[in-house]
């Protein structure tokens, strides 16, 4: 992490000496404790195959899947100071569209529903900085949340002046599997919930 509150362009290190990917991870942790979902683990190799995917995304300059096979993915743009903690919370947030009482995959919560996928056991993080010169008029607007000031299809749509982050985090086992009884057996309330 960077003085100042600015998070340090970690790019080009792996997951172990990764101070970004551990508060991903432990920002995970906290999620899944709530959902009775046991937590995750680094993986190098997905490190490896994420932070190779980010790359690309930021010599493309947007946002696209890469479809591992077995392997969940959340990629989005932030700004580039956003914390890791407030990463998984903004992907996290999806819960409130999540209806229980009728499992499976719905609209605006895949995000989420990858990060407390009991079945999943281990992540991988990828994380670029870009400058905005490199960057702009790259993103395409979406509908915003109503809560939301900057918001894109692929995450917050940070001030045209500042950098800007991708993160791609991978996921192994894959969650958001739509065969019968997936959801259900995955994607728990939280613990102590009346939802």
């Amino acid at each position: 992490m960077a003085q100042n509150g600015d998070v340090a362009d970690e790019s080009h290190t792996t997951c172990e000496s990764s101070d970004f990917a551990e508060q991903l991870l432990h920002a995970h942790n906290v999620y899944r404790r709530q959902h009775n979902a046991p937590d995750l683990t680094l993986n190098e190799e997905l490190c490896e195959q994420a932070q190779r995917w980010t790359e690309k995304l930021a010599a493309r300059h947007h946002m696209a899947y890469c479809e591992l096979a077995g392997v969940g993915e959340n990629i989005t743009f932030f700004p580039a100071n956003m914390s890791p903690s407030a990463i998984v919370e903004y992907w996290y947030n999806e819960n409130r569209k999540y209806e229980y009482e009728t499992p499976g995959w719905q609209p605006g919560t895949n995000y989420f529903t990858q990060i407390v996928w009991r079945a999943t056991k281990e992540i991988g993080v990828g994380r670029k900085v870009v400058s905005s010169a490199e960057y702009e008029n790259t993103l395409k607007p979406a509908t915003k949340p109503p809560s939301a000031e900057h918001q894109t299809n692929g995450g917050l749509r940070p001030r045209p002046d500042e950098p800007k982050q991708i993160v791609v985090a991978f996921y192994r086992p894959a969650g958001n599997n739509n065969r019968a009884g997936q959801f259900a057996m995955n994607v728990l309330k939280p613990v102590g919930s009346n939802q």
